[in-house]
């Protein structure tokens, strides 16, 4: 009951006290340490590894390979089958019916001690394997979505740029209309006649430049534009 009363009274402060969206990898390999201990000392007063839950001894662990890092799994699969071995050797015995006590060969918690082994390091090894291939799984799209973002806000500067393009032909055809019309006014003054044709010029240079912006630049892809 003391064992129970202790795990409650922990799932109560991680329930109303622990704001964090999500536990460092230190604070939540300690809390698994602790449920693996908790699940020990109840297996102990409870038959030990006889004891048909004692399969629950690997859930740490495995939760463990799919969410934290290596070294932390690795630490709490020692543990567990540190832990294993204790409730193999060391024990209270199963309560039975009838105030009857159940006893088991040693042969019998040896082998399930040896089975839960076997289910502990298989399932551990794909949860890696599978956190892991997930992540790049993961690392690939967000990378892929950050190159579709770039293409569609190209795309959104072209449209821009064109629009700009197409706004400012206007005041430069009229600005140099009333250059060429100054030019032929003022004749064969050079002192105001290079300045002029300066000006045409940076004009002329300006619409080819906005001609340019205004051509779709943009290759369209066709893999990109699928996904």
């Amino acid at each position: 009951h003391v064992v129970v009363f202790i795990g409650l009274i922990t799932n109560l402060i991680l329930q109303f006290r622990t704001r964090s969206i999500q536990l460092k990898d230190r604070y939540a390999s300690l809390f698994l340490i602790w449920d693996l201990i908790q699940l020990t000392l109840l297996l102990y007063l409870t038959g030990g590894i006889s004891n048909p839950f004692s399969i629950l001894m690997i859930v740490p662990t495995i939760v463990s390979s799919t969410f934290l890092s290596m070294g932390t799994t690795i630490i709490l699969g020692f543990l567990t089958i540190a832990f294993l071995f204790l409730l193999t050797v060391f024990h209270h015995p199963l309560p039975g019916i009838h105030d009857g006590v159940v006893s088991f060969p040693k042969l019998y918690l040896i082998g399930y001690f040896l089975a839960i082994i076997v289910g502990l390091i298989f399932l551990s090894y794909f949860g890696i394997r599978f956190a892991g291939e997930s992540k790049r799984r993961t690392d690939a799209v967000n990378k892929l979505q950050q190159v579709i973002a770039k293409e569609y806000e190209l795309e959104s500067l072209g449209g821009q740029a064109a629009a700009a393009a197409h706004s400012l032909g206007t005041p430069l055809a009229t600005i140099s209309v009333t250059a060429s019309e100054l030019k032929k006014e003022i004749g064969n003054d050079k002192e105001y006649s290079k300045d002029i044709d300066l000006l045409i010029s940076q004009t002329k240079r300006c619409s080819e430049i906005l001609k340019k912006i205004s051509k779709k630049q943009i290759e369209e892809d066709n893999f990109l534009s699928s996904i």
